[in-house]
């Protein structure tokens, strides 16, 4: 009898510890991208924040003081649900190490955008920073 009510508290925890594991080796940088899209629709900053690397978010930190607003509210402000009401087609994928990016299509359906990915803390984060920095390139060689 000892035996066994010890073990269903192992057991749950192993199923507990297996299911968090599965999800987190189950997150991809579409997946993110699409979780970063849903909460964008719902004005959810909380969720938009959760999809952003620790750059983009010290980037939107920055951007906020200098417009004297809350972090909170820029992102608002910058990712409004407007732009988010149809999910965005998405393709090539590409994971190299801790580095990915997708391409996604833009509103207008007629250019594809590559998006970059950093792996933090085990999650795919969208790197803004990095996207940002790679569109500058192009316009400006």
């Amino acid at each position: 009898m000892k035996r066994s009510t010890i073990n269903k508290p192992l057991g749950v925890a192993a199923l507990l510890l297996l299911a968090a594991t599965a999800c987190s080796f189950g997150s991809s940088p579409t997946a993110t991208f699409k979780a970063f899209v849903e909460a964008q629709k719902n004005k959810d900053v909380v969720g938009i924040k959760k999809r952003l690397s620790r750059k983009t978010l010290t980037m939107a930190e920055n951007s906020a003081l200098a417009q004297k607003k809350t972090v909170d509210e820029a992102i608002a402000e910058d990712f409004p649900a407007a732009q988010a009401q149809k999910t965005p087609e998405m393709r090539n994928e590409k994971i190299t190490g801790d580095s990915a990016t997708l391409e996604v299509q833009d509103a207008a359906g007629k250019e594809w955008q590559t998006i970059y990915f950093v792996k933090e803390d085990g999650d795919w984060k969208i790197a803004l920073d990095k996207t940002i920095e790679e569109l500058l390139k192009k316009t400006n060689p």
